[in-house]
C-alpha cells in the first residue's frame, strides 16, 4: 500500500516537471500594445507630432445639462419616481406578517 502511493507521488512529480520544462519552450510573446505604439511614434515625422488641430468646442457642453430637453425629462421623471415611492410606502395596506416579527 505505501509502495502504491509513493509512486503516485513519484508520478505527480514527474508529470509536474515534465509540464514545465514543456511550458518553458514557448515561443516569445508578440510585442506589447505600448511598445508598437512608441515605435510607430518614433517613426512618424517630427512636424506630425507637434501639429494640432484647432479644437471644436462642442455646443452642447456650453449649457447645463439640466436646462436641455433630455435633463428635463430626466428630472421629471426622477421627481415621479420619487413621488411614487413616498406614496407606496405611506399606503401600504398589506404589512408584512413574519414570525420573526
Amino acid at each position: 500500500m505505501r509502495i502504491s502511493k509513493m509512486r503516485g507521488v513519484a508520478s505527480v512529480l514527474a508529470l509536474s516537471i515534465a509540464a514545465t520544462t514543456a511550458g518553458a519552450a514557448e515561443p516569445a510573446p508578440a510585442p506589447t500594445l505600448w511598445s508598437a505604439a512608441q515605435e510607430a511614434g518614433n517613426k512618424a515625422p517630427i512636424s506630425a507630432q507637434t501639429t494640432a488641430a484647432p479644437a471644436t468646442g462642442n455646443p452642447r457642453t456650453d449649457s447645463s445639462f439640466f436646462k436641455t430637453t433630455a435633463g428635463r425629462l430626466s428630472l421629471g421623471l426622477l421627481a415621479v419616481g420619487l413621488g411614487l415611492t413616498v406614496y407606496s410606502v405611506g399606503h401600504d395596506r398589506k404589512p408584512v406578517k413574519s414570525p420573526v416579527r
